[in-house]
């Protein structure tokens, strides 16, 4: 039997049928998102395809919203929720919960999304919103991962997951298939010409990230909104050693040839110094308010918890872990 599915079996309900490309939508400029109406007991998603947030007795998503103004929780698949067990479990669900003043926090996350298609997507579905309060962007790692691609995948605005397949689509009548979900082939892309060394990804990486924070920044000083970009965190990058159900998966992840053989160079604690070091500057000159997830969590993790179903995606209990600290840190700064 697998370690992973025996302790994560949750995991199945993200894909199969919920990934099947036939039940995705194909929307201009984002490229992807969620099936729309797709209800099992692990995840649920409205019209647009949506996760619902489910919290205080309610259920509610960014198209079946009547109520007065909301706080956004943006992000790719780690504010969707990939990893929890229900909708109940996501961070924007456990934001709702834990948030002492009665708030509504909306996710609008995308699964595989880049900061780029983050920030398209909301501008695609922003009509369906009451007023916002307040944007928290939660994001950072797909960006960095998708910077090492080679110059004619990573064009003018960055990369994105699947580029290929889009590409050899647009070139060839083939239709490609979508065996490779999440798939990154590290020797076919080192491979390829304009592959950057690693110092120069990370900082391309922040000029990219800055760039599209700039227009969010635009967009919620227009709407009187609180911007917020956090930097997720890393397993590798929170704590040596997880607890031992995270030692059992990374270690049969591993074996499989999964991230961390991949992206090694991205799991090393350097690389989040380094990384914080090109990106904090910008926010803070721009008047953006940053944190570094990082250091917040690895101070509150106790040895034996068990925060991380793989290296970026979040268990129930780490969901709800993360969702009280990152209130304690929205909340030392202005509230509105």
């Amino acid at each position: 039997m697998s370690a992973v599915s025996d302790l994560t079996p949750q995991m199945q309900g993200y894909v199969g049928d919920f990934m099947d490309p036939n039940n995705l939508g194909w929307l201009p400029y984002v490229m992807y998102f969620h099936p729309a109406n797709f209800n099992t007991d692990i995840v649920s998603t409205d019209g647009s395809g949506f996760r619902y947030t489910v919290a205080r007795g309610k259920r509610y998503s960014p198209a079946t919203l009547n109520r007065g103004a909301v706080r956004l929780l943006v992000g790719s698949s780690t504010v969707f929720g990939t990893g929890a067990t229900a909708d109940r479990h996501t961070l924007a669900s456990r934001l709702t919960e834990n948030d002492s003043r009665d708030e509504l926090w909306v996710n609008v996350g995308g699964r595989a999304f880049n900061s780029i298609q983050e920030f398209v997507h909301f501008s695609l579905y922003r009509h369906h919103l009451p007023p916002i309060k307040e944007v928290v962007i939660f994001s950072g790692l797909n960006d960095l991962v998708l910077s090492r691609l080679p110059s004619q995948l990573r064009g003018e605005h960055g990369g994105f997951f699947f580029s290929r397949e889009f590409f050899d689509r647009l070139t060839t009548k083939k239709a490609s298939g979508f065996s490779s979900w999440f798939k990154k082939d590290s020797k076919e892309v080192v491979q390829d010409e304009g592959v950057l060394p690693f110092d120069e990804q990370l900082q391309y990486t922040a000029d990219l990230i800055l760039r599209h924070l700039d227009s969010w920044r635009i967009v919620c000083a227009a709407i009187g909104a609180r911007l917020t970009y956090v930097l997720q965190p890393l397993a590798d990058w929170v704590r040596p050693r997880g607890s031992n159900e995270e030692q059992v998966i990374f270690a049969e992840l591993d074996h499989q040839g999964s991230f961390r053989e991949t992206y090694r160079d991205v799991c090393a604690v350097e690389t989040h110094k380094a990384f914080v070091e090109r990106l904090q500057p910008g926010v803070a000159a721009m008047g953006v308010n940053f944190i570094d997830f990082t250091p917040v969590l690895a101070k509150a993790a106790l040895p034996d918890q068990w925060l991380f179903v793989d290296r970026i995606h979040f268990t129930d209990e780490g969901s709800d872990v993360v969702a009280k600290l990152l209130l304690r840190e929205l909340n030392q700064g202005e509230l509105v």
